[in-house]
């Protein structure tokens, strides 16, 4: 195997190594499948000069057909990319999505004199979805290549004020993600929730006697998209969920293969008879989005009882509940953890099976696979990070918090060592899923994954520099780190929300390096003093703990204590 410039459209796409002998396939088609391999064709890279398209300013009522940006030429990758990419929101039906398009597209060019605003109502259910798709693969697809237009002719073209479309729900959902990756969740957060408004209209008019299979299908996974967007996009802290699971009548997503043929397959319900049913134990990735979906609402649970407070949240303060005695907070939330990962089949359990097995099956399954097992560990990680100590010495072990409110029974035997292990284990495994990811071709560069990606540093950071935290068993683990940032360096060149995970990492880095190094400048200090730099590693919003954190305050503050005391030596001597 060689590398040259010659390559396929395929790598050049997701910027990866296109391994080959000189003829087709590649290595990266080979593994990706079938589809993939007929159509990998080696080629020069094309040396021409790519026109940029400027965004269309003032027009004019009266212009013949609505100013696109090259939306004619774009949306089959923008469609594929976005199913391979996104696996929590799989609500896209590609055959019956093109033919949408398609005909509206056809009816568009065919009718000359249409205002702008005319052709919003017309035309722009299907085209404003599909404005948003390429909007939010362009960091992926072309990273280079501005995308803003291709969100602000969505954001225009979608409409409240039209009779509900199931394409303007999705329109909104795919906004809410690409405004959370651009760094705005304000605006994420808004048009999260005008898509659930939208998508429990449609459910409360839409009759099953004048609606086939697979519109109902379609419905049901965008419903269930809207619920994961719930989840994970909100404005500063998290919200009460628009869509308690309680409170849910539908049924669970179907099995992807179902929902590609429009066919019905077994309705199994939330909280009905789930766990007793032969599907309680996902063991193939064609079910996975039934188990994503019930992790993400676990994930959010724990995301919100951390960022809350706690362990030093009033009622677990007031209850002196520890994280071991049965009813804690914290058993609940790892318990429910657990009982998710038990419906857990063999085959998608990582790192019990490795990536490449599902990416050389088909296209999208590695990347659903990897999402399934990042709530996992992620989850596993926020919960373990919770009670160690913020700001470690180098020879401290394992142990529980070392700053108020501290713990007053002693923890089982070994019980922190186990916790330990569980959350240095997690850090480790989220680095190297998604390293292996890329090695085979289907990297996952998406907000959530980058997420993962930053928490799984902060820890790899923390293990690096106080090893004996996990007993010295991450050696060997070393280069975690620089996977972590390369990762990351990489994805706030795609996403602006990057920029503050940066920021963070460098803080963080730097912190427990001098400590490290010299624990006599950071005597007595505790995670009080940095509490802006802990919010920080919480947020994932992508926000950072700022220039004028209490981080850079400590720092001033040591630097001028320095300077004061060579100052009292000078006048002693």
């Amino acid at each position: 195997m060689v590398r040259t410039t010659i390559a396929c459209a395929r790598c050049r796409r997701y910027k990866v190594k296109c391994m080959h002998s000189g003829s087709p396939p590649c290595r990266g088609c080979a593994k990706a499948g079938a589809e993939a391999c007929s159509s990998c064709v080696l080629s020069l890279p094309t040396l021409s000069s790519k026109k940029r398209h400027r965004p269309v300013r003032g027009v004019p009522t009266d212009t013949p057909h609505p100013q696109h940006p090259t939306l004619n030429t774009t949306w089959p990758e923008a469609g594929n990319v976005f199913n391979e990419k996104f696996p929590e929101i799989p609500f896209l039906h590609m055959s019956s999505f093109r033919k949408s398009l398609q005909s509206s597209i056809r009816k568009e060019n065919e009718i000359s004199g249409t205002p702008v605003a005319h052709g919003r109502a017309e035309f722009g259910r299907a085209t404003a979805l599909y404005a948003a798709l390429i909007a939010v693969t362009l960091p992926i697809i072309e990273p280079d290549r501005k995308r803003d237009e291709y969100a602000a002719l969505a954001k225009r073209l979608v409409s409240v004020d039209d009779a509900a479309d199931i394409y303007q729900v999705q329109a909104l959902v795919v906004l809410a993600i690409y405004e959370w990756g651009d760094g705005k969740p304000y605006r994420a957060w808004i048009y999260s929730g005008m898509a659930i408004r939208l998508v429990q209209l449609i459910g409360s008019i839409i009759d099953p006697q004048k609606t086939t299979e697979l519109q109902r299908a379609i419905h049901n996974r965008t419903f269930w998209s809207c619920f994961v967007l719930d989840r994970l996009v909100f404005c500063g802290k998290p919200q009460p969920p628009a869509l308690p699971l309680a409170s849910i009548d539908t049924h669970w997503p179907s099995l992807d293969t179902d929902f590609a043929f429009g066919t019905s397959g077994i309705k199994l319900f939330p909280g009905k008879t789930f766990e007793d049913s032969p599907r309680s134990i996902v063991e193939d990735i064609d079910g996975y989005f039934s188990l994503l979906v019930q992790g993400i609402d676990i994930w959010s649970d724990i995301l919100k009882w951390v960022v809350s407070g706690g362990r030093r949240h009033p009622d677990v303060v007031a209850s002196k509940e520890t994280p071991w005695s049965a009813r804690s907070s914290w058993r609940t939330n790892y318990q429910r953890l657990q009982l998710w990962r038990q419906k857990h089949g063999n085959r998608i359990r990582y790192p019990d099976v490795s990536v490449d097995g599902h990416v050389s099956l088909r296209r999208g399954n590695g990347e659903a696979f990897a999402y399934v097992n990042l709530i996992y560990h992620v989850s596993m990680l926020f919960l373990c990070r919770e009670y160690i100590p913020f700001l470690p010495t180098p020879n401290s072990r394992p142990c529980g918090p070392v700053d108020p409110p501290l713990l007053e029974e002693l923890a089982p035997s070994g019980w922190w060592e186990d916790r330990a292990n569980d959350l240095f284990s997690a850090s480790s495994n989220i680095t190297a899923l998604l390293s292996e990811l890329k090695r085979e071709g289907a990297p996952l560069l998406t907000p959530f994954a980058g997420f993962c990606a930053f928490s799984a540093a902060t820890m790899n950071i923390y293990v690096a520099c106080f090893p004996q935290m996990n007993l010295g068993r991450s050696k060997g683990r070393e280069s975690d780190l620089d996977v972590d940032l390369a990762y990351l360096d990489e994805f706030q060149a795609r996403w602006p929300m990057g920029a503050g995970w940066w920021a963070t990492i460098q803080r963080i880095r730097d912190l427990y390096q001098r400590a490290s190094e010299d624990r006599s400048r950071y005597a007595g200090k505790t995670r009080a003093d940095f509490i802006r730099l802990e919010t920080s590693i919480h947020d994932c919003t992508g926000a950072s703990p700022g220039e004028s954190s209490e981080f850079v305050g400590l720092e001033n503050r040591e630097m001028a204590r320095q300077e004061h005391h060579s100052k009292y030596h000078k006048q002693a001597t």
